[in-house]
């Protein structure tokens, strides 16, 4: 069959890629977002600790930046998806609000067809069945908890309730976990030190690194750090494949970025697709990125992409430009545009910064250029 749109495909994870998702949902849903699972913080480390899974914060905000907010139901869903429990409350009254969105008497759920309320408020009482007393509903995010029910309902694949969400508020795009597997980030800094664990190092939830990352690989847990195999998920694996332009996007970049490309498989199978591929450095302060300059990110971007078989994958197999604004644009370190030429890439230096972006690229200039690489056909 026929594609109507170019089929992009996007590394990535958080919440930095968020508007420019947006802003290409509306010219082009064949957009697919492969997505790291590897967070330790916040409402995922509480589900993870209770089921034994994926980290699913990133896919919930992904498929709430894709929503079609113009149908009223789905942007209730929306609105239910995005909430949180409230961080400062008597644990039996949180409690209390599961069991009213599992019986469908919540006020969130006001506003659903009979069929939607009855797939959510299944979802919530099937958490609540399995959770029992283990998981602590403070500050928990109602998306990840559907998602971890149903994470559990399909025999713990993540796939089937991505699907049934994405459905549900009808996403304008595709989004899919890098892998089925669980697992962990670890990072080593230039001083030696060795964090396991994402939360360690974003400079989100803890103290920012003093010492650059150098080196990030995955783990078992935050207790232990020694490398384990995770392999790409075989979803993921097709997208590559089926993709007519790959692009390592802004956003941090070890924890989002090279995180998402980290799964064994992806790399071999971005090198096999001959489609251009495109890296989009950072703008702006990211504490996972001091001491790495522009070229220093292409290094590191590269050798993740070639840990499949790096005695058979060339650089230019799995990236061909680098996408800047050295006029508008402030970077972290300042790159050497002269090293980077002499790589077997081409740099593309373009206004990617406007007056209301302040400072950051701007979704929809950056939707613009990336079009522009879209195959002739469409």
């Amino acid at each position: 069959m026929e594609k109507e749109h170019p089929a992009f495909v996007f590394f990535s994870g958080g919440t930095a890629l968020n508007g420019l998702a947006s802003e290409l949902a509306k010219v082009n849903p064949e957009c697919a977002y492969i997505i790291t699972t590897f967070d330790s913080g916040g409402s995922s480390a509480a589900l993870r600790e209770v089921f034994d899974m994926p980290a699913v914060g990133d896919v919930r905000n992904r498929l709430l930046a894709l929503a079609d907010m113009e149908k009223p139901e789905k942007a209730n869903i929306v609105e239910l998806l995005g909430t949180r429990l409230p961080r400062y409350a008597d644990r039996t009254a949180l409690n209390g609000q599961l069991s009213h969105l599992a019986n469908g008497s919540h006020s969130l759920m006001d506003g659903f067809s009979e069929i939607v309320r009855k797939i959510l408020s299944d979802r919530f009482a099937l958490f609540i069945e399995l959770a029992g007393d283990r998981f602590d509903p403070v500050n928990a995010s109602l998306g990840n908890i559907l998602l971890a029910a149903g994470f559990m309902a399909h025999q713990r694949i993540l796939a089937p309730p991505i699907s049934q969400l994405s459905h549900l508020i009808g996403a304008r795009g595709i989004v899919r976990a890098s892998t089925v597997d669980n697992g962990h980030l670890a990072v080593r800094l230039l001083n030696g030190e060795i964090l396991a664990g994402q939360h360690f190092f974003t400079g989100k939830e803890v103290d920012p690194i003093s010492s650059p990352i150098d080196g990030m690989w995955i783990c078992s847990g935050v207790d232990d750090p020694w490398p384990r195999p995770v392999h790409a998920s075989s979803l993921a694996i097709n997208l590559v494949r089926g993709a007519d332009l790959i692009v390592y996007p802004m956003g941090s970049f070890y924890s989002s970025t090279l995180a998402a490309l980290s799964p064994q498989g992806l790399g071999q199978a971005v090198s096999l697709n001959p489609c251009p591929k495109i890296f989009i450095p950072n703008m702006g302060f990211d504490p996972e990125l001091i001491g790495h300059n522009i070229n220093l990110q292409v290094e590191r971007l590269l050798e993740v992409l070639r840990l499949d078989n790096a005695a058979y994958i060339g650089s230019e197999a799995v990236l061909n430009y680098v996408l800047i604004d050295s006029e508008n644009g402030v970077y972290q370190e300042d790159p050497d545009l002269a090293a980077l030429e002499k790589l077997p890439l081409k740099v593309i230096d373009r206004r990617l910064v406007s007056d209301e972006s302040e400072g950051l690229i701007d979704p929809r200039l950056l939707a613009s250029v990336l079009m522009e690489f879209a195959p002739a056909k469409y």
